[in-house]
């Protein structure tokens, strides 16, 4: 009896032991092929099995990944939990992908988290590259060029000083944060191109959109594990339930901007951009074609972008703007004397202006290139298995463009952490509008399609305000610089809050 025993006991420890090898194999094979790079994947850090690196974005994604460029090139990959990533670096690796390849590098990662945003990727800037995205591309195009080019767009523009002069004036010398100004004005701009709509500077609407605009930030922040883990939609945690609140609370807003218009559409006198997209509607549905395409959601979506995108930019880049010439005086006043010596001071600036201020726009351009407030564009996903300077990058890969790379190449850029108008001017006084490593606006199928009405409205409202303004420090304040950066954020190079002093300058005689 005592041998049965002990031979069912000595079965047992083996079985026992069988399992546990068992696990162990099947342990070590999964974490084995959760980080075996694909065949001919570019280089980059192993990360651990099953998480990848993505205990290794710690800080800023422009720093982390200038800090593995330098270690494994211009081209490197790694992976986040089920996510094969691919960054790219350099103007040469950039350029090449989004232009030369550019049908293969203008897809969109399929993430959880802009899935929620935008109710199934309906809209522009993070829907896939399909038919459907080149018809919505197509009529925000043609939107924009109507509504927001020349002089309807100097004359929206125009339409908002006397509001600003009013509210500066009402607050005289007392310290101000510019940007609830910026916010004011760009989100009045955009309202009227969009909705036909014009507001107040301080209407609850307006304070409205700046408070979910800043929800909407720190909303996405590095994304949801979903992103990544495709299993984690499933988990009862706080992330999704908060974008989805934060998300609820935007659209909800936007609804009631939108509230009315069909009422007041007329396929005859189209006079904003949302009328514009219910004729798209209409031709659709008389034609029979497209209808698919021109969803209510599909056009809902084309205005959220439209809306959301043109006011932080133009926001991030005006508040960058101010912060920089309060810290630089001199070139501060550089711009002014020109302006004064061009335009004067009895008349606003127009567009036509542009080429007749060459220090002035090199000095707007450097603000771009310095302030670069999207380091990493929204990222890129590859269409089909394509192959980029002997790499082989899989289709699905998430492609990251790092045009901070660019802005900040000393290879490219004269002492490039600094501050100097004279990186967009040549040796004649030329403006350089098109330095081969800037890219502010992207490039190639993805690029941005406000970039022609963001270059304008900039460079009207940045003339305007040095025209009649002088921005300086806030007495007791001075040693203070106004160029603190939000650390380690992934939504861009945010400055910290601040306040300046906005004087008015003497009228010329």
């Amino acid at each position: 009896m005592k041998d049965i025993l002990g031979m069912f006991s000595s079965v047992g420890q083996i079985n026992s032991l069988t399992i546990t090898a068992a696990i162990g194999l099947v342990t070590l094979t999964l974490a084995y092929w959760s980080v075996k790079r694909p065949h001919r994947f570019p280089p980059g850090p192993r990360g651990l099995p099953i998480v990848g690196s993505i205990f290794g974005m710690i800080d800023s994604p422009q720093i982390v990944f200038g800090q593995w460029a330098k270690k494994y090139g211009n081209i490197f990959g790694f992976k986040v939990g089920e996510r094969w990533m691919v960054v790219l670096n350099g103007q040469k690796a950039i350029k090449d992908a989004v232009i030369k390849q550019g049908v293969d590098f203008a897809g969109r990662p399929d993430f959880h988290s802009i899935e929620i945003f935008t109710e199934g990727f309906k809209d522009i800037a993070f829907s896939s590259f399909s038919e459907t995205w080149k018809l919505h591309r197509k009529l925000a195009h043609t939107a924009l060029r109507h509504f927001a080019t020349g002089e309807p767009l100097q004359n929206l523009i125009s339409s908002m000083y006397p509001k600003l002069e009013k509210a500066l004036s009402e607050n005289g010398s007392k310290p101000i944060n510019p940007k609830i100004l910026l916010n004011l004005l760009l989100y009045n701009i955009l309202s009227q191109m969009c909705f036909g709509k014009k507001y107040e500077l301080n209407d609850p609407n307006v304070t409205g959109w700046m408070k979910i605009n800043e929800e909407i930030n720190e909303g996405f922040g590095l994304g949801l594990a979903a992103d990544f883990f495709s299993w984690a939609k499933y988990l009862p945690t706080s992330g999704p339930k908060l974008l989805r609140d934060t998300v609820t609370t935007f659209f909800v807003f936007l609804k009631e901007q939108l509230s009315g218009l069909d009422k007041t559409y007329d396929p005859e006198n189209i006079d904003n951009f949302y009328h514009l997209m219910l004729k798209a509607q209409d031709d659709a549905r008389k034609e029979g074609e497209n209808v698919e395409k021109l969803t209510d959601t599909h056009v809902f979506q084309t205005i959220a972008d439209i809306f959301g995108a043109g006011t932080t930019t133009s926001v991030e880049t005006l508040y960058w703007a101010i912060a920089l010439l309060t810290e630089l005086p001199d070139i501060q006043r550089k711009v002014q004397e020109e302006i004064d010596a061009v335009i004067g001071r009895k008349r606003v600036p127009t567009i036509e202006d542009r080429g007749t201020l060459p220090y002035t726009e090199a000095t707007l351009y450097e603000i771009m290139r310095y302030s670069s407030i999207a380091p990493i564009a929204i990222p890129h996903a590859t269409t089909k298995d394509t192959e980029l300077h002997g790499y082989i990058i899989p289709k699905g890969a998430v492609v990251m463009i790092n045009t901070y790379s660019m802005h900040f190449d000393p290879q490219e850029w004269d002492d490039p952490d600094s501050f100097k108008p004279e990186h967009f001017l040549d040796d004649s006084g030329t403006v350089r509008q098109h330095p081969p490593s800037f890219m502010p606006f992207g490039a190639g199928r993805r690029s941005c399609l406000g970039e022609a009405v963001a270059k304008a409205d900039l460079f009207l409202i940045f003339s305007w305000f040095l025209q009649n303004y002088t921005f300086s420090k806030v007495p007791g304040k001075e040693s203070e610089s106004l160029l603190n950066m939000i650390p380690k954020t992934a939504t861009g190079r945010l400055l910290t809050p601040y306040e300046v002093i906005i004087t008015p300058r003497p009228i010329e005689e």
